[in-house]
């Protein structure tokens, strides 16, 4: 009863303080200094699993803006809890949180996972049926409402994400919807916070008057919903434009005015953002001691709550005030420091898989379409078979009963015999081409391996001469020091030298096939090898380019039962077939470029990697993914060449098709490829977009 009577205090200190001061929506109700305080101390003393779940959602909310990575503790434990006590409305709360704060870290795949799983949730018309502490997200005690709010919020942080990585015009889209859907909710908090972003996004975009006619009515509703929290952000944005357009004056009032206003709400993250760009501003106008001095609390401000940055900004900053006063060494160890947090982040590899999951997900909107599209296409593929089927039978029943059958027996026995050895002899030619391809990559594998022999082999022999002078002074220390250091040579001789037999192994196994057994074969080491070796074969070839080779491997793709002397034929084979369409769409592009210039069109062959310095460049790229779903291992492998024309996609599998000009080709290593792919009981697809590119998807059973 005691321990009863302790929850329940707990439980009314830990929500009426929020509820006597805040706005008339509780969701927006931030704790203060103190209150963050009081909640820590609940959040060790309470068992009630509900209390612990609003109580750590405070403290997200307190730190989010003060340190991210505590913050993201907080609404990680918010997200445990729901999942634990079934409150949905609560989890997609939690997951949007995340979101938002994995968007301010740079987490940008983090972002966009967080945030769409938190819309599928909150978009649910049943994800509050028996919420928990319904007044605790709404101000009306609808748990529909409560659900909207929630909705509304996920959606305009997914604008947020879009915001950070430069699609403005996508975020806009994001704040439009919300302030569709926040025409049911009617939330003023809300509708300041849409006004807000939606005027941060026309600054970007350069359209300052549409900005600010957003701010203007971003700041009157936060002052008539008494929702401060972005006060100082928004002064921040009006000095952001009045420096845009020269007026000096104007900007550093409203910098001043928003260093004011966020000490004032105690509000550091954009106390700093303000701190940094009156330093910006003092140093253009040549105030360089005032740059200075701001430019340093920048810097101690956005390093107190780990905003990585921020502090690459401020650290930028103090490079160049250091720079223009040629104190040399300062300069460097501030542009040293901002760069190694540039490089921590890795912000641009964030955006590209933030980018390859929206189309994932554009991906699965399709899934449905194209499984009708097949489902209509196997029925039409029984009834041919079907059809020829009945044409077959009808044949044999007429050939049966042809009077010259012996002599059309021996005809046929003897043009097959012949078929049989021109077919022969094509697939050994496509053979002897694919290895020569993989003799040519082994030869550039090969060498870093010797390279490093003949090196310890040379440094070993140094020590070994050094190792006896030592000897002979006697000295056993420095003898025992130099025989470790010989150890350790020798052992990475052996290593590299096992590499080096290793290839040279593979290239026996490819070229003279193995006994034809399945076995456990890891998948990822032989796709990755295979690949390597290919890429190198084409560059040692007459005509290499530059491929960009992009390894998606996925950690959970084991061992899988292959005949892997075969196995890398297909890797091999279709690697090959993807630079050829590379190299086939850098020649088209490079005869575009000079039609487009006026250049002559001599008809001789060009480099395709000669491209003129400031054109648009097209990017040759090979991407190579594994993964394991569904009790199958998906292999695919991607270019970005001109695509497959339609009116040979069926074409492209049949054995001795080719589009090669003359001799280039045997129109064998496709046909080949897909009948050791169904060897292995597996099945070789194609998918293609004219201009964009080829996936070629390869399916096998574990």
């Amino acid at each position: 009863m005691k321990i009863l009577k302790i929850s329940a205090v707990l439980f009314f200190l830990a929500i009426i303080p929020l509820e006597a001061f805040g706005q008339n929506n509780p969701y927006w109700q931030e704790p203060t200094a103190a209150e963050a305080d009081s909640f820590k101390v609940m959040l060790q003393s309470t068992d009630n699993d509900s209390l612990k779940m609003h109580i750590n959602r405070q403290l997200g909310l307190y730190y989010s803006e003060r340190n991210r990575f505590i913050a993201l503790e907080y609404f990680k434990a918010q997200l445990e809890l729901a999942k634990r006590l079934n409150q949905k409305i609560w989890e997609a709360e939690a997951l949007s949180r995340l979101g938002y704060v994995s968007s301010l870290v740079q987490n940008y795949p983090g972002s966009l996972n967080y945030s769409l799983a938190a819309r599928n949730l909150a978009s649910d018309p049943k994800a509050g049926m028996n919420m928990w502490g319904v007044h605790l997200l709404t101000d009306d005690g609808d748990s529909n409402s409560a659900r909207l709010t929630v909705l509304l919020d996920i959606i305009n942080h997914l604008g947020i994400l879009n915001f950070f990585i430069g699609n403005y015009e996508q975020a806009i889209g994001y704040y439009q919807e919300a302030t569709e859907l926040n025409e049911i909710r009617q939330d003023e908090v809300m509708t300041s916070i849409l006004h807000m972003n939606k005027g941060e996004s026309y600054i970007e975009l350069g359209q300052y008057d549409l900005a600010k006619t957003e701010l203007e009515a971003a700041l009157r509703h936060a002052q008539s919903s008494g929702y401060t929290t972005y006060t100082g952000l928004i002064y921040w944005d009006f000095g952001r434009i009045y420096e845009a357009e020269g007026n000096y004056s104007e900007a550093e009032k409203y910098y001043e005015l928003s260093v004011a206003t966020n000490i004032d709400i105690d509000s550091p993250d954009f106390l700093g953002l303000a701190y940094l760009a009156l330093a910006e501003l003092y140093k253009t106008t040549g105030s360089l001691d005032s740059s200075y001095n701001l430019a340093n609390k920048a810097l101690s401000t956005h390093r107190a709550m780990s905003d990585s940055l921020g502090m690459i900004n401020a650290h930028l900053t103090l490079a160049s005030l250091f720079d223009a006063q040629a104190q040399i060494d300062s300069a460097y160890y501030h542009m040293k420091e901002g760069a190694a947090l540039s490089s921590a982040m890795n912000r641009e590899e964030r955006v590209k898989e933030f980018q390859v999951l929206g189309l994932n997900e554009q991906l699965k909107l399709n899934e449905l379409e194209t499984e009708r599209v097949l489902y209509q296409s196997r029925i039409r593929m029984y009834g041919l078979a079907a059809g020829i089927g009945v044409l077959f039978l009808i044949s044999m029943i007429t050939y049966r009963s042809n009077r010259r059958q012996k002599r059309d027996k021996a005809i046929i026995e003897e043009s097959y015999a012949n078929l049989k050895a021109t077919q022969s002899q094509l697939i050994q030619q496509e053979k002897l081409a694919s290895l020569g391809q993989l003799t040519a990559g082994i030869a550039h594998e090969i060498k870093n391996p010797l390279n490093f022999v003949n090196n310890f082999s040379e440094v070993s022999d140094e020590m070994i001469t050094e190792l006896i002078e030592a000897l002979n002074k006697g000295d056993i220390d420095e003898s025992l020091a130099l025989s470790k250091d010989i150890g350790a040579n020798l052992k990475k001789i052996h290593e590299h030298g096992s590499r080096a037999n290793g290839i040279v192994q593979s290239m026996l196994q490819h070229s003279r096939g193995g006994d034809g057994k399945m076995e456990l074969t890891p998948l990822n080491p032989l796709v990755k090898e295979y690949v390597n070796l290919a890429f190198h074969g084409m560059r040692a070839g007459k005509e290499p380019i530059n491929v960009d080779i992009d390894l998606q491997l996925d950690e959970n793709v084991g061992e899988v039962p292959l005949i892997a002397e075969d196995f890398s034929r297909v890797i091999l084979n279709l690697c090959n077939n993807a630079f050829d369409a590379c190299a086939e769409r850098s020649r088209s592009a490079m005869r575009s470029k000079l039609t487009e210039d006026g250049g002559p069109m001599t008809g001789e062959r060009t480099n395709p990697n000669d491209q003129a310095p400031n054109s648009k460049r097209y990017s040759p790229k090979l991407t190579i993914r594994t993964k394991s779903e569904n009790g199958q291992v998906l292999i695919e492998i991607e270019d970005n060449g001109p695509g497959i024309p339609d009116e040979i996609k069926d074409k492209i599998l049949q054995p001795f098709f080719t589009t090669k000009k003359g001799t280039q080709g045997t129109g064998l290593g496709l046909s080949i490829s897909n009948d050791i792919v169904k060897a292995h009981g597996g099945e070789l697809s194609i998918k293609s977009v004219k201009n964009e590119g080829t996936v070629f998807n390869i399916s096998l059973k574990c």
